[in-house]
């Protein structure tokens, strides 16, 4: 079966080469990339049974469920401060000015010292504050994770409320809908068997109204920061449509920090048509880590008449610091490490990027087999996603193998840079941390064929390698190359950051210009 992200790509594709897509617009939002999320996300769903999914559509079809929803929504402010009881000294109550703003991705914080920081942002916000510029950070999902590092404003009630006043917008006269070859674009869909529930013209008009409510009140927060730039972790989904729309209204330079390994492959990442002044909900720039990355962005964004979109090449801001032997956060990771290892010898460390994905429980078990049965001298660490759920059965078996040779909770509570610096393979069955790996010169195999169309440039590159059956796992092992290939240089993060802030001038005079 082909992977639904292939798949996805592949439709995309022919849909933006054939359809006017770039043109339909509700009221003043181009919907289309709001429909393309809602196509992946559909798809997905379609082809894997998505709990998830299943249980939020049983309780929306619930009596009252939308009174109960909306009630919810509008006591954000209240839920907020229980949430924070704990930790009320790093809650930002009252917008404050500030250069620089951020808005923050729930899955890219870890824990460190008892507290819980942002991975990615922080770097860039200890190199603003070196430099005498300040910040302001949003902090968007349900906020349990407390006590943060660092104090933050609560953006979930900009985003539930902006929902709680979008049905009045929907009925507004204003929300003119402009959907040239809609029904094409449907018909396409299912004669390729994909039936999208969220493509419909009322769909699409509610999410339309969702974003138009939600920017107006980003508008009301930038109109108090005033800030120049504006990064944001994963602008496709939490209504950073909503935030990247306000940004551009105000001239402020948007830029989207990639959080996860897909990088080009990222279905938010990769476009084939856009239109001339560009989508007006998509990110002004996008960060990548890696030059494989930022090459397919610059594909779609240098044939814009003015630049609208730019790609730009920062590397990974979580792992700069772990290139240097001598940081103290990676001084202080290397000695865990080396007492974690010195308990005992091994010939082989073997990094394994956990996935709990729907019908993996074969492969998960077949490795389970690997390691009970396997040599002695080969060290598995079996890492858990930091955001996974305690009582996934999927990977039930491998979570309860107790040998001297297998670790789970040290693998699970150190950071994955700590652990690839000292790793000579890493297994998942098609995880971005392949990219990372990479980057630190450590091979990935992958369990799954799928990885072939998610990280080909990998594979082509001899970076990584697929090995579907445990027969072929073992015997690559066994003749694994133990040295490293070489580390993937990183930017200097300073000159990165010189180079946005020029781009924030250049974006803000471009967003004046009688043309946009």
């Amino acid at each position: 079966m082909i992977d639904y992200h292939a798949r996805f790509l592949t439709l995309v594709d022919e849909i933006e080469r054939t359809y006017s897509v770039t043109r339909w617009r509700i009221g003043d939002v181009p919907v289309w990339p709001l429909a393309r999320r809602t196509l992946y996300v559909d798809l997905y769903s379609q082809m894997h049974r998505d709990r998830t999914r299943e249980k939020l559509d049983a309780w929306q079809s619930r009596p009252y469920a939308s009174i109960v929803r909306a009630t919810n929504f509008a006591a954000t402010p209240l839920m907020d401060l229980w949430r924070r009881r704990s930790d009320l000294r790093h809650a930002v109550l009252v917008p404050r000015r500030a250069h620089i703003m951020f808005l923050d991705d729930e899955h890219t914080f870890q824990q460190r010292d008892g507290a819980w920081t942002d991975t990615l942002s922080d770097p860039l916000i200890n190199h603003f504050h070196e430099q005498g510029l300040s910040t302001f950070l949003m902090q968007r999902g349900n906020l349990r994770q407390a006590p943060r590092t660092r104090p933050s404003f609560a953006a979930n009630t900009i985003i539930n409320w902006g929902q709680l006043l979008a049905p009045a917008l929907r009925r507004s006269a204003r929300l003119v809908a402009t959907l040239p070859d809609h029904d094409q674009v449907l018909g396409f869909l299912y004669r390729n068997g994909v039936y999208p529930d969220g493509l419909s013209q009322d769909a699409l008009r509610n999410k339309a109204a969702a974003v138009i409510a939600t920017a107006c009140g980003f508008e009301w927060l930038l109109r108090i920061v005033q800030p120049s730039i504006c990064f944001i972790v994963g602008y496709h989904w939490g209504m950073g449509h909503a935030l990247v729309l306000a940004c551009r209204r105000h001239g402020v330079l948007s830029i989207e920090l990639q959080r996860a390994g897909l990088g080009a492959r990222h279905e938010a990442y990769c476009w084939t048509t856009i239109p001339e002044n560009g989508y007006s909900i998509l990110p002004a720039a996008f960060w990548s880590w890696t030059q494989e990355d930022a090459a397919v962005i610059e594909a779609w964004t240098t044939g814009l008449k003015r630049p609208w979109h730019r790609s730009v090449l920062g590397g990974n801001p979580h792992i700069s610091a772990w290139f240097d032997d001598d940081h103290p956060e990676t001084r202080a990771s290397d000695a865990r490490m080396n007492a974690i290892r010195a308990r005992a010898d091994a010939d082989l460390e073997i990094l394994v990027a956990l996935q709990t994905l729907d019908g993996t429980e074969k492969a998960w078990a077949a490795l389970a087999t690997l390691i009970e049965t396997g040599p002695s001298r080969w060290r598995w660490w079996l890492r858990r996603h930091p955001f996974a759920a305690a009582d996934d059965s999927t990977l039930a078996r491998l979570l309860t193998i107790r040998r001297p040779n297998v670790l789970i909770d040290e693998a699970s509570a150190l950071p994955l840079p700590a652990l690839l610096r000292h790793m000579h393979v890493l297994l998942s069955l098609k995880s971005g941390a392949a990219v990372e790996a990479a980057m630190f010169g450590v091979k990935s195999i992958f369990l799954s064929r799928d990885a072939l169309g998610t990280f080909p440039h990998l594979v082509e590159t001899g970076k990584a390698e697929v090995a579907e059956d445990i027969g072929a796992l073992k015997e690559r092992l066994e003749n694994l190359e133990r040295r490293s290939m070489p580390r993937s240089p990183q930017p200097r993060l300073p000159d990165v950051l010189s180079r946005l802030q020029v781009m924030a001038e250049e974006y803000a005079t471009l967003c004046r210009s009688p043309v946009n």
